[in-house]
């Protein structure tokens, strides 16, 4: 069992620098993420893990499916295909699909959520 809780600590976080790295496009600020991977790993079919990231904005389309829980902070998400936002802060979750083109609004200086990413299937 893994447990994953709003009281999560996310001291193990490693820094990977601007969102850019990640593959997303920074829209503003300066957007610094960070992660931790809890069961699998970027090349796994299925990962666990967290995701951190400092104030800003940025355009990212998903490379896998993900289902996230927010741990703490403030994020708005807009499906830019539908034009669907709504905003998150602790304890709620979304679900996006592979392939979906998403604006991130981190409204807070910190954000981390949980998450569980499945490549193919």
């Amino acid at each position: 069992m893994q447990p994953l809780k709003l009281s999560t600590d996310t001291t193990a976080m490693q820094s990977v620098g601007s969102v850019a790295n990640l593959g997303s496009e920074v829209v503003e600020g300066n957007p610094e993420a960070s992660v931790q991977f809890l069961v699998g790993n970027p090349e796994s079919n299925i990962a666990v893990g967290l995701f951190g990231c400092t104030q800003g904005v940025f355009r990212m389309v998903y490379p896998f499916t993900e289902h996230a829980t927010v741990l703490t902070g403030r994020v708005t998400l807009k499906n830019e295909s539908t034009g669907e936002e709504a905003q998150y802060g602790p304890g709620d979750s979304w679900y996006f699909e592979k392939g979906t083109a998403v604006l991130w609004t981190v409204e807070t200086d910190d954000f981390v959520k949980n998450y569980m990413s499945i490549v193919e299937g």
